[in-house]
């Protein structure tokens, strides 16, 4: 796979559900746990400049299942 497979898989995923603003946080929360930070900041300068970040970025922080953690996960980790 290249340096940014799973980048370019994301920005296609998330351009694709891009009508659907539930399926495009629950998206971008996957991302944000596979990417690493560099990309993640890539990913949200490609979403700003595409119009989406506004739909992101006001991710309900009450809800388990979109919070974003706090720390990195294992698997990021494991990457580096």
């Amino acid at each position: 796979m290249g340096k940014n497979s799973f980048l370019n898989y994301y920005k296609m995923i998330l351009e694709k559900v891009s009508f659907d603003k539930h399926l495009l946080q629950k998206e971008y929360w996957k991302a944000k746990q596979v990417l690493r930070e560099t990309e993640v900041r890539e990913l949200d300068y490609w979403l700003k400049n595409n119009g989406l970040i506004y739909q992101v970025k006001n991710l309900p922080a009450h809800k388990e299942k979109y919070a974003l953690a706090k720390y990195p996960t294992l698997s990021r980790e494991l990457r580096k």
